[in-house]
């Protein structure tokens, strides 16, 4: 459980969302046990009224997975979801699955409406494959850039101070649902507080890409942290 010590932690722990690797976790949970063959397209079943996906070639050549994994990726995906696309109600349900004792519809939100990059109010397959690359095997910068994306929420090309509160916000909600509003705020005020002084911004100001990514790379415990997702990931993937 979060508490308000951890107000004190490094700046790597205070950027890196809590549950970026959340979905697919959930995913190989729920589909782990299905014999999953090898065959050269993901589905050519007849699709009606159901998003079918791009060729395994073609994810194969845009993302970091092996073609094993994308299948694995793609069974587990469709065993949940049927009609090829994730609504927002149930990318949400996945997340209160996860963590019971919070309230993680807005984190939930937050991160669907980064995957869902076209606005169209849904995730597809290519969606989902496509940004969980970027989590799990994606280069530092593939992984600042996705993180920046999540915390620019009104997508100006910089990340400002009520930006970084509400995703504070929403994280801490996640985890702990009954902390008290005049103590969420306080803790939620210190982290953001945190956050400003490791990335050198001017009180009140705010941060573009470049410069969140320039400040970042040069921090070690960040770079360090963001290498857990490759070890967590591999173990997801190698069943």
């Amino acid at each position: 459980m979060i508490g308000s010590a951890s107000c004190t932690r490094p700046l790597h722990q205070a950027l890196i969302p809590l549950a970026v690797s959340v979905p697919p976790a959930a995913l190989f949970i729920r589909g782990k046990t299905r014999h999953i063959e090898m065959e050269e397209e993901l589905d050519t079943a007849p699709a009606l009224e159901r998003q079918r996906p791009p060729s395994i070639d073609y994810l194969f050549e845009i993302t970091n997975f092996s073609r094993r994994e994308i299948q694995q990726l793609y069974r587990s995906f469709k065993e949940l979801w049927p009609n090829g696309t994730v609504a927002l109600e149930q990318f949400q349900a996945i997340y209160a699955s996860i963590f019971p004792n919070g309230d993680s519809k807005s984190y939930a939100e937050l991160v669907f409406r980064n995957i869902d990059q076209t606005r169209v109010g849904s995730v597809t397959f290519l969606d989902f494959i496509t940004n969980y690359s970027k989590i799990a095997k994606g280069t530092v910068d593939e992984r600042l850039d996705w993180i920046f994306t999540l915390y620019d929420t009104n997508k100006s090309g910089y990340i400002a101070y009520n930006e970084i509160f509400h995703v504070v916000k929403s994280m801490y909600q996640m985890v702990d649902a009954s902390l008290q509003p005049t103590a969420l705020a306080t803790i939620c005020r210190q982290h953001v507080k945190i956050v400003f002084k490791n990335l050198n911004i001017a009180n009140g100001g705010r941060i573009n890409k470049e410069e969140f990514m320039q400040r970042c790379r040069a921090d070690t415990e960040i770079v360090n942290t963001l290498e857990v997702f490759n070890s967590f990931s591999t173990g997801l993937l190698n069943f």
